[in-house]
């Protein structure tokens, strides 16, 4: 078994730093950022959720969609081959 040098340390752990605690300790806080990403990304995508379930949204959107598919459709009549 090799000893752990110190070139094969990260840069972020210093050569006195205990590597062990400093390594659970990272790892930690990346750990508690993934969760607070998480927790937020869920919070905003059903705040979104909430905004397209309206009924106002939905008719704008279904008429935006209707229109592009009547437009994509005059285009496609009006192409030449």
């Amino acid at each position: 078994m090799r000893l752990v040098q110190w070139s094969d340390l990260p840069p972020f752990i210093g050569p006195t730093d205990p590597v062990l605690m400093k390594s659970l300790l990272l790892a930690g806080i990346h750990y508690i950022d993934a969760i607070l990403w998480c927790v937020l990304l869920s919070t905003m995508l059903d705040h979104l959720r909430q905004f397209f379930l309206r009924s106002t949204v939905r008719r704008c959107l279904e008429g935006l969609c209707g229109a592009m598919l009547v437009g994509f459709g005059a285009r496609l009549a009006l192409a030449r081959q």
